[in-house]
């Protein structure tokens, strides 16, 4: 048996008026899975995350990183959607000196840049940005002025030289071993009322 509500309007506790923050801050979904090329159902659609089988090498120019692209449209409503991507980072020599970028089709969120550097940096790297819909769009902080159609997600990086090499997807030590293993990365959107 299916029940259906239906109101008029929906008053705060004291009876004064509507509450119009009703509801905000509250997930309306979220979208998650390795990316081992599954295809994950929400609210919205049907998503097919990237299938990353293997290692990524970096060169000097800016490529996509494997696994961090999706063409995502949010659920009415949505006031801001996070981007979540979790990947490894390793090297080839003793130093690493990488550069990243995150996209929002072709605009780069320029304060979202992401700078990896040190010795022997062997890790899972874990990256985050908040877009808020509403109001002026700044491509400097990935505001959007609206959302209702598809916009493509994607994060891009690059080695600062060949004496810096770098490895994304691959640890060069596991369980003391020097052994090199895959390591799957990770995507996750959550869109937020």
């Amino acid at each position: 048996m299916t029940s259906i509500i239906k109101v008029d309007e929906i008053q705060s506790k004291s009876g004064n008026g509507v509450s119009a923050d009703l509801g905000k801050g509250q997930v309306l979904e979220v979208l998650s899975s390795p990316c081992d090329g599954s295809s994950v159902t929400v609210g919205s659609g049907t998503y097919a995350f990237e299938n990353v089988t293997g290692v990524q090498t970096l060169t000097s120019s800016f490529v996509d990183i494997t696994g961090s692209t999706i063409a995502y449209t949010p659920p009415s409503g949505t006031s801001a959607v996070k981007y979540e991507f979790q990947f490894h980072h390793s090297r080839v020599d003793t130093d690493v000196f990488s550069s990243m970028k995150f996209f929002i089709d072709s605009d780069e969120v320029v304060y979202a840049r992401l700078q990896i550097s040190g010795s022997k940096v062997d890790m899972r790297q874990y990256f985050s940005w908040t877009i808020n819909i509403g109001g002026s769009a700044n491509t400097n902080t990935g505001r959007l002025a609206s959302w209702t159609s598809a916009k493509t997600l994607k994060m891009q990086a690059q080695e600062y030289n060949s004496s810096y090499d770098v490895l994304l997807h691959q640890s060069n030590h596991f369980a003391s071993s020097s052994t090199n293993m895959f390591m799957m990365p990770h995507l996750t959107i959550t869109a937020i009322r």
